[in-house]
């Protein structure tokens, strides 16, 4: 019976119709989560990036305007600032300084650079009346002389380098003292550089003060010089002679001045006359020394029958000269005619 039975099994398995494997759903594709993740993640960042830069550019503006309550629930008392008037100026390089007045504080809240106990400020006045260029480095040529104390350099300046011609402006210098005892009224200013020996200008704050001291003088004159070159004839009037500390934007060198000798030249011949520029033939006889120009305006040439061409030659010497011996080369080896002027 058994037997039967397992042949019958047999004979309905083998009926049974043997049907394949469904084919498997496809899977959706992983990237398509991680696109949709990216690209939130790119939103965010962006809109994270933009409050970011919006709370910065407003941020120093919103502190600025905070005023923060010490711990008994009262806002800071000022720092007290001392000033003195002052109102002195001095030239230095060819431009006017005008110190304002000065000030004292333990800090000033626009002082960026800390580097004392205390901050003496000088509010200046920077004035260019020359027609040109001048350049200034304040932190070599200024210094705040304090009693007892070695020259002090600015810790920190709010001035251009230097103003352009028949410019003005306003701004200061700040001095870091090393503790915090000073007398505004016993303080000088120095203008120069002592690394290359200017004429050093003091502006003293209190007490006696010569403001005309460095400024320039001229000394009119009437002298006329026959001057000849290989033969033809120029003549040289002198119209004035200037003194000055400071020539082009250019601090003379202690002990010394420039002497500007202005001229004006006649050429009464019917030809053109070339001595060279005034370089080339004009001196400065000093006490045991014959100069040459530093700077000249003379033309190389002076055309027939020109008159009153103007010119001027400049030379460093001692300064207090009250007698220059102004020389011309004759060019051609025959010595050089002199005249002595007074100034």
């Amino acid at each position: 019976m058994d037997k039967k039975k397992a042949m019958t099994l047999s004979l309905i398995r083998a009926k049974v119709e043997v049907r394949p494997p469904l084919p498997k759903k496809p899977e959706p594709p992983k990237r398509s989560f991680f696109s949709r993740l990216w690209l939130t993640t790119a939103i965010l960042l962006l809109v994270g990036i933009i409050v970011v830069s919006i709370v910065s550019l407003n941020a120093g503006s919103w502190l600025k305007g905070v005023h923060v309550p010490d711990v008994n629930g009262q806002t800071p008392t000022p720092i007290p600032v001392t000033t003195l008037p002052v109102q002195r100026t001095a030239p230095y390089a060819g431009i006017d300084v005008t110190v304002g007045n000065a000030q004292y504080a333990l800090a000033f809240p626009d002082d960026d650079i800390r580097q004392g106990q205390a901050t003496v400020r000088l509010n200046v006045r920077i004035s260019n009346h020359t027609p040109d260029q001048i350049n200034l480095v304040y932190y070599d040529i200024a210094r705040l002389l304090v009693p007892n104390t070695p020259a002090l350099i600015p810790s920190d300046v709010h001035l251009s380098v230097g103003p352009k011609p028949g410019a003005t402006e306003n701004g200061w210098l700040d001095f870091s003292l090393p503790n915090k005892a000073a007398q505004l009224n016993a303080l000088i200013l120095q203008l120069g550089s002592t690394t290359l020996g200017e004429t050093l200008v003091k502006i003293p704050f209190t007490g006696p003060f010569d403001a005309t001291h460095f400024a320039a003088h001229a000394s009119p004159q009437t002298t006329t010089i026959a001057y000849t070159f290989f033969g033809h004839s120029l003549t040289y009037q002198l119209k004035s002679v200037e003194k000055r500390f400071a020539h082009k934007g250019v601090q003379c060198k202690a002990g010394q001045q420039f002497y500007v000798l202005n001229f004006a030249v006649d050429n009464p011949e019917g030809g053109d006359i070339s001595p060279g520029y005034g370089f080339d033939y004009i001196r400065l006889v000093s006490p045991g020394n014959e100069r040459t120009p530093i700077d000249n305006t003379l033309p190389y040439t002076f055309k027939a029958n020109a008159k009153g061409v103007s010119g001027s030659v400049v030379f460093s010497a001692p300064s207090g000269l009250n007698k220059l011996t102004i020389g011309l080369l004759s060019q051609n080896g025959n010595g050089e005619l002199d005249t002595d002027i007074n100034i």
